[in-house]
This record gives structure tokens, sequence and C-alpha cells, in this order.
């Protein structure tokens, strides 16, 4: 098992991938591994849409046609903004548990945004005081299509979903992340990922 540096606080695991990748289905099943094991597991799935003002925004910029308008840039000023809003109970959930999985986090913002044109640099200005987590995993292979959902516009963007893949592949060299191969089996995707923790 890897151990957080801190020994007071739980580990803190970050999956990222690109939308209808398998990425909710291995977090529950990594989630279940852990509680087997004893270990008191929570997810957490960004962005938080529930946080008022951030969450509401970015629903309506996904979901409902963008009705602000608003520029790549400005939508991941957003996307980090709510997830430092959370930032006070998500280090509480950290005291708190001895396994903290967050499905999607900084470096899913700094992907898309890279995706959409936006500067890396600046990207990873605006998220550079969020938590490290101890470990992130990128699930990489091609989508799951019969997830999509229809009226979410990144999901119905190809193009943009190719070019968040490649940005979220350059980020894993330049940040270590491990890599799982998301087009085996879900068992195999599985075994891949829990090998990370032993």
């Amino acid at each position: 098992m890897i151990k957080n540096n801190n020994e007071k606080n739980g580990l803190l695991i970050a999956i990222y991938g690109i939308n209808n990748i398998g990425k909710t289905t291995q977090v529950k099943l990594l989630k279940e591994e852990f509680e087997k094991q004893g270990k008191k597991t929570i997810i957490i799935k960004y962005p938080v849409y529930d946080l008022v003002p951030t969450g509401p925004q970015i629903n309506a910029y996904l979901r409902l046609g963008n009705p602000e308008k608003l520029s790549p840039k400005q939508i991941q000023f957003l996307f980090a903004q709510n997830r430092r809003d959370y930032e006070v109970k998500l280090k509480e959930l950290i005291v708190e548990n001895d396994i903290v999985i967050l499905e999607d986090y900084k470096g899913t913002g700094i992907s898309w945004g890279m995706g959409a044109g936006v500067d890396k640099d600046y990207l990873i200005e605006i998220n550079k005081d969020l938590i490290n987590p101890d470990i992130s995993i990128l699930m990489d292979g091609k989508r799951f299509l019969q997830g999509e959902e229809k009226n979410h516009q990144h999901e119905n963007n190809y193009e943009l979903i190719d070019k968040v893949r490649e940005a979220l592949l350059e980020l894993s060299k330049q940040f270590n992340w491990k890599i799982v191969n998301a087009n085996q089996s879900i068992e195999f995707v599985k075994k891949d990922i829990i090998s990370y923790f032993k």
C-alpha cells in the first residue's frame, strides 16, 4: 500500500481519463476493494455541481448550451474555482478517511483547457494551489460511446475529446501519472489499477 506523506491523513487518489472511458465503474470497484481491506473510503466526483455558485454555472455551460457565453479560458477558471471552493471540505475528508478517491480533478481541467486551446502554463497556474494527489492514474483508450450523454457538449465534440486525450497523455509524462489500458475487460482494468496499491 502506498503511504501518504502525512500519516495523519488518508491517501488521496485521482483517476483521470476522457469521458466515457469507464472511470465511474473503476472508481466504484476501487472503493469496494479498499473497503474489503477495512479502509474507510470515500469518492468525490468533480465538478461538484451542487456547490453554489460555480456548480450550477458549470452545469449550465455543459448541458444548457452555455447561456453565459463563457470562453474556454473562462470556463476553466470556473472549474478551478469549483475545486478551490470545495478544498476545505476535501481537506476534512482526507483527515476523516483512510482513502479519498477523486474521479477527475485538476488534471482534468488542465487537459480540457489545453484541448480547447487555452495556454497550458495559465491552466497549471490557476490550479497550482490545490492539493496534490498522492497518486494519479490515467485510464487511457478509446471511448465507450454507449455511455455518451447526448446533451453534454463535451461528450459530443469528438475532435475536442481527441485533443484532450493527447493532453492527458502529455500531462501523464510531465507529472508521472500511472497509465492503465482502459480497453481491456472491466476485471483486467481493475486488476491493473489495484496493482499500484500493493
